[in-house]
């Protein structure tokens, strides 16, 4: 019995080597995705004969299909349950196709709570179900911490929010900053500043951790042309009582101008689609630009033609900041940067008491660094007296970026820059692999005119992922479980098939290639990943070796009921990862591959004989 168990193992071992084999292969070649596509196609074929010959077919001689049957539907229920659990931890990164499946259930469970969140706003009650599955196109989720400013007094206004969970309190600068409104789920707000064009005359602030859905003004102008029903929904709200009540006593406008404004806004949605503003934003284009040439400090703006450098400066916008006033805090997400038109901003580092504050003073940019990668602020910004800045959100930043390939270079040029490795390591923490690799990644993203990804989200998914490598592997292992079981099984009575073994190694193998290279692409070290699969070859043997010893003895139809449990797990695991991992590939090149790999394991039977 030890001399079986053994050879189980060994089989175990055999069957399992293509695994890390799988691994070598990619430190040496890099196939194409069709022609990982037809070996995952290939080692599916071979399988699946594999498992219909040495398992269902054994069974059926047997008299055995009521226990193989009840196995099979047992088994593959089981891989379900477990990979959807392995899977919401992470191990969805071990293949392409499980990854995009994530991403494709996300969406559609996103469009529905979208849909749920939005139809108690009045403006989009009475939608189609296309302008509203447009509209839930659009839309965009961000999270926030406690405490965190969505926007300030005098901000333009190109975003509406409406809260999904959490709570956030608008402030009212004419009260002393107290709180007039605290929204929660499906509440909208910045909806008056965002319909009528107008800057907000509040403060946001969130009270707890929120999740928000966004509306861009671009994506909501957009949609006003191919959206009938939206668009007589905002001629019927620009024309109501409670725009003319905002622009009065928010803004201060005289009923003349506020009944002038409504009359154009209305004219304006019918011939153009667009809504003109009811009050204009502080800019003023010809100073910014003055300054634009002299701050020293922010060099992606440097040497710009003339042209683009009033592109620059037509997004900046002039704020005045009193004296205590703090433009952002350390921790705080760099979502803008500043230029001191007149006055004085101290930068202090909460942490560190004993260092005297910077001063800067006219002319000085402010969180530039930190605004253009998207980092925390490692610092907090006070005014020390009453002062005039200059604002640039870095929204506003990344649309200038898609519009001008000098500007992008410039950008791309800085983050490959080593200082900004040495402030990532140094200001939050980065080890040097995670900061080539973020680096690696915004030059990549700027080449393909993508947005890069900022540095606090990466630093999030570092800390979020963390366990990602071990659910991986689950996943991994998840897949290899039922091939152990199914050689310790069949070598209770009899030697192990050839057919069997060639179709557990053929498949095998470019299920490795092809999960390695996505493990790779999701930052996992060539070791690590060798290692995956060394550790799931070794464990293959190993649960070879102990289901002979389990099985051995037990009566056909309990043999039977077990391997048809693997078989089920190993038939379920190849229509959930491999053949759909083979398509998302190589597309229609996957149907004659599957039939070689079948007609392959047959081969190998016939050598039986």
């Amino acid at each position: 019995m030890e001399n079986v168990a053994l050879a189980a193992f060994v089989m175990g071992i055999v069957s399992a080597s293509s695994l890390p084999l799988g691994t070598l292969t990619t430190a040496i070649w890099k196939p194409g995705d069709r022609v990982v596509a037809f070996l995952m196609a290939f080692g599916a074929g071979a399988l699946l004969a594999a498992l219909t010959l040495d398992l269902v077919g054994v069974a059926l001689a047997q008299d055995q299909f009521n226990s193989m049957a009840i196995g099979a539907v047992a088994g593959g229920i089981l891989f379900v349950v477990l990979n959807q659990v392995v899977n919401s931890r992470g191990g969805f990164l071990r293949k392409s196709s499980t990854a995009i499946f994530h991403v494709r259930r996300e969406r559609r469970l996103r469009t529905r709570r979208i849909l749920r969140d939005i139809g108690c706003i009045e403006i989009f009650r009475d939608l189609s179900e296309r302008e509203n599955r447009d509209l839930s196109d659009v839309l965009f989720r961000q999270e926030y911490p406690a405490g965190t400013t969505l926007y300030r007094l005098h901000d333009p206004c190109d975003r509406l929010y409406i809260v999904e969970q959490g709570e956030v309190e608008l402030l009212d600068p004419s009260r002393d900053m107290a709180p007039i409104r605290r929204n929660v789920s499906n509440d909208a707000f910045g909806r008056m500043a965002f319909f009528t064009g107008s800057p907000h005359a509040t403060l946001a602030r969130t009270r707890t951790e929120v999740s928000v859905w966004v509306l861009a003004r671009d994506d909501f102008e957009r949609l006003l042309v191919t959206s009938p029903n939206l668009e007589d929904a905002l001629i019927k709200l620009v024309g109501g009582e409670e725009v003319r009540t905002y622009l009065l006593e928010r803004h201060g406008l005289k009923p003349e101008r506020v009944n002038a404004w409504v009359q154009e806004a209305v004219t304006s949605l019918r011939n153009r689609g667009t809504v003109p503003p009811a009050v204009s934003v502080d800019r003023d284009n010809d100073t910014v630009r003055e300054m634009l040439l002299h701050v020293g400090s922010t060099q992606v703006f440097d040497d710009l033609p003339e042209e683009e450098l009033r592109k620059v400066a037509g997004r900046f916008f002039r704020r005045t900041v009193e004296r205590g006033e703090t433009l952002f805090q350390r921790g705080q997400l760099a979502e803008r940067m500043y230029i001191v038109e007149e006055g004085e901003v101290a930068l202090v580092d909460p942490r560190n008491e004993m260092k005297p504050a910077e001063k800067l003073l006219d002319g000085d940019a402010i969180g530039e660094l930190a605004c253009i990668i998207g980092a925390r602020h490692t610092v907090s910004a006070v005014a020390t007296m009453d002062t005039r800045v200059w604002v640039l959100r870095k929204r506003d930043f990344e649309k200038l970026l898609r519009e001008s390939p000098l500007l992008e270079q410039k950008v791309r040029e800085l983050v490959q820059a080593e200082n900004v490795a040495g402030y990532l390591k140094e200001r939050h923490e980065f080890n040097a692999d995670d900061a080539a690799r973020w680096v690696r990644h915004a030059v990549r993203s700027l080449e393909n005119r993508s947005p890069v990804r900022s540095v606090a989200d990466f630093a999030e998914k570092i800390k979020e992922h963390g366990s990602a490598p071990i659910a991986i592997w689950l996943g991994i292992m998840l897949d290899g479980i039922p091939e152990s079981m199914v050689i310790g099984s069949s070598m209770v009575h009899s030697n192990l098939s050839l057919s069997l073994l060639a179709g557990l190694f053929l498949s095998n193998y470019p299920e490795a290639l092809s999960s390695s290279m996505g493990m790779r692409q999701q930052g996992l070290s060539f070791r690590r990943v060798l290692f995956m699969w060394t550790s799931l070859m070794v464990l293959t043997g190993i649960g070879a070796a102990l289901g002979n010893l389990l099985f051995t003895g037990t009566s056909a139809s309990a043999v039977s009921l077990i391997q048809g449990l693997a078989a089920g797990a190993m038939l379920t695991m190849i229509a959930e990862t491999m053949l759909p991992e083979a398509y998302t590939k190589g597309g229609s090149v996957i149907g004659l591959a599957t039939l070689a790999g079948f007609l392959a394991a047959i081969f190998f039977k016939t050598l039986e004989h």
